[in-house]
């Protein structure tokens, strides 16, 4: 991967971690994302995470959908976590990728049932969905 590559790349991450944190403060939630730096370090690590969740950016030139790979990707750094991968090619809208029972947690978590939205939906399942996260967590420690 060339340097022009790894400054898009930063800089798509940049900017959603700038866009996730808009939203977690806008809800009231007190927690600040940034970029995993250690990334580029160790394998099976995701670019952002955030509570119940990590997220994978990707940014490329041409292309429509997402990649197999990257949600391999997102799905090994996920553990316990919900996997997100967020994706842009120039001139075309951000998408994300996540498992369908982020969407509908009655759903059994089954990674190879994934939908497509826009970040402002993913932002809207998260809101609808937050209380429900927590309370799947609290089940799980007890």
């Amino acid at each position: 991967m060339g340097a022009d590559s790894r400054r898009k790349g930063a800089s798509f991450e940049r900017s959603v971690a700038t866009q996730i944190n808009g939203w977690l403060e806008s809800q009231g939630i007190n927690f600040l994302c940034k970029r995993n730096l250690s990334q580029y370090q160790e394998k099976n690590l995701a670019d952002i995470d955030i509570p119940f969740h990590a997220v994978e950016c990707k940014h490329y030139a041409d292309g429509w959908t997402y990649k197999s790979e990257w949600l391999q990707q997102v799905q090994d750094a996920a553990g316990d976590k919900i996997p997100v991968l967020i994706y842009k090619y120039n001139r075309k809208p951000v998408q994300v990728c996540l498992p369908m029972h982020a969407v509908n947690t009655a759903w059994p978590a089954e990674p190879s049932l994934v939908c497509v939205m826009s970040l402002e939906s993913w932002f809207e399942v998260m809101a609808r969905n937050w209380n429900e996260y927590e309370r799947m967590l609290a089940h799980e420690i007890d």
